[in-house]
C-alpha cells in the first residue's frame, strides 16, 4: 500500500477508507462564508469535478461489489447511504461502464457527471456502447453541455443510431404507461399519478402549461397580484382539475362545453411539431431525419399516426438543417418563421426550456435596425428575454454557445449569468406579449393620455405552427 499522505511514518498500514476519512477532513476545513462570488463560483467548480470524481470511485466500488457477488445497489444504499434509486442508477452505470472505457476515463477526470454518465450508459443500452463509447464528438459534447441538455442530446443520438429508430424503445414506452389515484391514510388528500411515452407526455405538458397560463391571466397576470390569488402549486392543480373533469375549480359548476363549444380542453389543446425529411416521407430515405420537436427522434411510423387534418409545411434547409428563408414581416414574427424557429432552435437557446415556453427574439434590436428575418431571430423562454432586456446577459455571450462554425449545435447554452425570475414551469405564467419583442409590451401598456390601453395582444399574435393536431391521434 501506498504510505498515507496525512499520517505520520510509522503509523500502519493505511487503507483506502483511511485515505477517504482524510479527504473528508480536509472538506471540514472548507468554510465558503465570507467569500467574493468569484472565489464561490471557483470553489463551486472545484467542488462539482470533487463530485464526479467521487461518483467514478462509487462506480468502482459497485463494479468490485458485483464481482464478489455481494450486491452492488444494496451495499451503496447501505454503506454509501444512497437512495435506492440512486444506488440502482449507480450499479446501473457501473456495469455498463466496463465496456465504455472513453466516458469511464471521463467520469474519473471530472470532465462529466455521473447524470452525463447516466445518460450515456442509457443511449448506449439502445444503440450499442461503441456507438456511444466510439463518437468522440458526443463525448466533447457531454462535457460541454449542461445535464439536462445532454440528456436529450443523447436521446435524439441513440434514436438515430439505433436500428429501428427507437421503434421498440417507443413501444415498450407505451406499454409501460401508467396512472393511479389514491387517497393519503396520513392526510385524506388525494394523489395523482401518471407516466407516458415521450409523445404522449408532450402534448401532455403542453395542454397542462397552457392552461394553467390561462387561469394565471385570470388571476391578474402581469399587472395584477396572482399570487394573492392562489399560489402557484394551487393553481397547477385547478389547472389540472379542470382538464381532467371540466368543472370549475372553484364553483364544481361544468364549464364550457369542450371542442365544439371552444370549452376549457379545447382552449388548453396542444399539438406537436413533427420534423421529417422528404425522403423519409416518400420513403425515398427511411434513414433520414424524424423528430418530434421537445421529444427527440421517433420511429418513421409515427407519420402514420397523425390525424386526417395535419398541416405539411415544407421549409429550405443548407447544410447542417438551416433554415435559409421563410419570408419577411413587419416587427412581428409571422407563424412561418416561428415554425423555422422552433425547428432550428427546439426550445429556448440559454436553458432548452419547450418552445411553447418560449418568446420569439430579435438578435439585433428592432430600434437598432435589426430586420423580422429568420437569421435574426432567436427561441428564448419568458424569463430569460426579460434577462436579456434587463441586460444581464449579452447576444454575444448567448450567441457563440448556440451554434458551431460549422451550423451545427453547440448544446453548451447555459450563460454564466442566469435570470433571477422565476422559470415559467415553477411560477406557471409566461409572457402575455409572446409575439412581442423588445420594447413592443411597454409601448401598448399605456396610451399618451396616461389610460391604459387594453388592446395589449397585436393581431399577429404568437402561436406556432404544427404539424400534428392533438391531443386526439389520427
Amino acid at each position: 500500500m501506498n504510505e498515507h499522505p496525512f499520517c505520520d511514518a510509522g503509523s500502519g498500514p493505511v487503507t483506502d477508507g483511511d485515505r477517504g476519512r482524510a479527504v473528508v477532513g480536509l472538506l471540514d476545513a472548507l468554510s465558503p462564508t465570507g467569500c467574493s462570488v468569484p472565489e464561490l463560483r471557483d470553489l463551486a467548480s472545484v467542488l462539482g469535478r470533487a463530485r464526479a470524481k467521487i461518483d467514478s470511485l462509487m462506480c468502482q466500488i459497485a463494479a468490485e461489489v458485483e464481482r464478489a457477488g455481494a450486491g452492488a445497489a444494496s451495499v451503496l444504499q447501505g454503506s454509501g447511504r444512497l437512495s435506492g434509486r440512486e444506488a440502482r442508477r449507480v450499479a446501473k452505470v457501473a456495469g455498463r461502464l466496463g465496456e465504455m472505457p472513453n466516458t469511464a476515463e471521463r467520469l474519473a477526470a471530472g470532465d462529466i457527471t455521473m447524470d452525463h454518465a447516466s445518460a450515456l450508459v442509457t443511449a448506449a443500452e439502445q444503440c450499442g456502447t461503441a456507438a456511444v463509447d466510439g463518437d468522440l464528438d458526443l463525448l466533447e459534447q457531454a462535457g460541454r453541455a449542461s445535464s439536462e441538455s445532454f440528456a436529450r442530446q443523447a436521446r435524439r443520438f441513440a434514436g438515430a443510431k439505433s436500428p429501428d429508430r427507437g421503434k421498440a424503445l417507443l413501444e415498450r414506452q407505451r406499454r409501460a404507461r401508467a396512472a393511479s389515484a389514491f387517497a393519503d391514510p396520513d392526510t385524506g388528500m388525494g394523489r395523482i399519478f401518471g407516466a407516458f411515452d415521450p409523445i404522449s407526455f408532450n402534448l401532455i405538458e403542453q395542454a397542462f402549461d397552457n392552461h394553467t397560463d390561462a387561469l394565471w391571466r385570470a388571476d391578474g397576470g402581469r399587472d395584477g397580484q396572482p399570487e394573492e390569488v392562489r399560489t402557484s402549486q394551487q393553481r397547477r392543480a385547478d389547472a389540472l382539475f379542470e382538464l381532467i373533469t371540466g368543472r370549475d375549480s372553484s364553483t364544481r359548476q361544468a364549464l364550457e362545453s369542450d371542442a365544439a363549444g371552444g370549452g376549457v380542453r379545447a382552449k388548453a389543446s396542444a399539438q406537436l411539431v413533427v420534423v421529417a425529411d422528404i425522403g423519409v416521407i416518400d420513403g425515398a430515405d427511411p434513414h433520414g431525419r424524424c423528430e418530434i420537436i421537445g421529444t427527440g427522434p421517433v420511429p418513421p411510423g409515427i407519420l402514420a399516426e397523425l390525424s386526417p387534418d395535419t398541416r405539411l409545411t415544407g421549409m429550405i434547409f443548407a447544410g447542417q438543417g438551416r433554415p435559409l428563408w421563410m419570408g419577411r414581416s413587419l416587427r412581428l414574427a409571422n407563424p412561418h418563421q416561428h415554425l423555422a424557429v422552433a425547428v432550428r432552435d427546439r426550445g429556448c437557446t440559454v436553458c432548452a426550456a419547450p418552445m411553447h415556453r418560449c418568446e420569439i427574439h430579435h438578435n439585433q434590436e428592432w430600434e437598432n435596425g435589426g430586420a423580422t428575418d429568420i437569421d435574426n431571430l432567436t427561441a428564448l423562454c419568458g424569463p430569460h428575454h426579460r434577462a436579456h432586456h434587463n441586460h444581464q446577459y449579452s447576444d454575444g455571450a448567448r450567441n457563440e454557445n448556440r451554434r458551431r462554425s460549422d451550423g451545427t449545435r453547440n448544446e453548451n447554452r447555459r450563460p454564466a449569468t442566469a435570470p433571477s425570475r422565476n422559470h415559467p414551469q415553477t411560477n406557471g405564467a409566461r409572457n402575455e406579449n409572446h409575439p412581442q419583442t423588445d420594447g413592443a409590451r411597454n409601448e401598448n401598456r399605456r396610451r399618451s393620455d396616461g389610460a391604459r390601453n387594453e388592446n395589449r395582444r397585436p393581431a399577429g399574435r404568437r402561436r406556432q405552427n404544427r404539424t400534428r393536431d392533438g391531443p386526439g391521434r389520427g
